[in-house]
């Protein structure tokens, strides 16, 4: 197994930290420094990061309902409630991109650095759809600037689709994730949103789960989801 990989599998770090570990002088096999990414890790080495011994770890993979008020984050001093505090202590987890604390719905959290990169990564462009109550109707042209795209602070916001459900109340899927971006794109449209919730992540969706609870996912089950 390549270095990157290995590192990637035994942590909560992705590929891409492991091979800037590598890159950085941060890796020993058997008390030797390696900067060769193409280094495959046979079964008796023994893998230090940073003086650390590395060691494989138990991957756990939570799907929660996240309620109003919870903050995305694994510490927050400001923080009344954390969405770590839905799921068991141990192991510790983390949770994979945001849902800002008056949203809710969908989160995944875990200890797996590399279905985290995956996930949240641009480039992956994994989808994530929203059910959202809008203040007002909103016609065929607004819809049209918002699939078009609207400046933000952190770049160029786009819904990839929004249809309607019931009054005032709409789909959206896009596969960004700027910060407040649903909340943002149509607020500059002077839009207000009354409520937001994630349904589905990639494959993974929240069905029938009650708000503040977590169902456990196998590793094998939630690879094929991401897919």
């Amino acid at each position: 197994m390549r270095i990157n990989r290995y590192i990637a599998s035994c942590t909560k770090y992705s590929r891409r930290q492991a091979e800037a570990f590598v890159r950085r002088g941060q890796i020993k096999i058997n008390g030797e420094v390696v900067n060769d990414l193409a280094r495959q890790i046979g079964l008796h080495d023994k893998i230090q990061l940073n003086e650390e011994t590395i060691t494989p770890i138990n991957k756990v993979y939570y799907v929660i309902n996240k309620p109003i008020g919870y903050v995305s984050s694994v510490e927050d001093k400001h923080a009344e409630k954390l969405v770590i505090e839905i799921v068991p202590d141990n192991p510790p987890v983390f949770p994979v991109g945001r849902l800002d604390k008056d949203s809710k719905g969908l989160m995944i959290l875990t200890n797996d650095g590399e279905l985290a990169f995956k996930l949240t990564h641009p480039k992956f462009e994994k989808e994530k759809e929203y059910l959202v109550t809008l203040d007002k109707l909103i016609d065929d042209k607004t819809q049209g600037i918002l699939l078009s795209g609207i400046k933000l602070e952190e770049g160029v916001g786009k819904f990839d689709k929004i249809s309607k459900i019931d009054n005032k109340v709409y789909k959206v899927v896009l596969h960004q994730g700027y910060n407040r971006q649903i909340r943002e794109m149509l607020g500059s449209l002077d839009v207000r949103v009354k409520s937001l919730q994630r349904i589905r992540i990639a494959g993974i969706k929240l069905l029938d789960l009650a708000e503040g609870k977590y169902r456990k996912i196998s590793q094998c089950d939630i690879e094929k989801m991401v897919e």
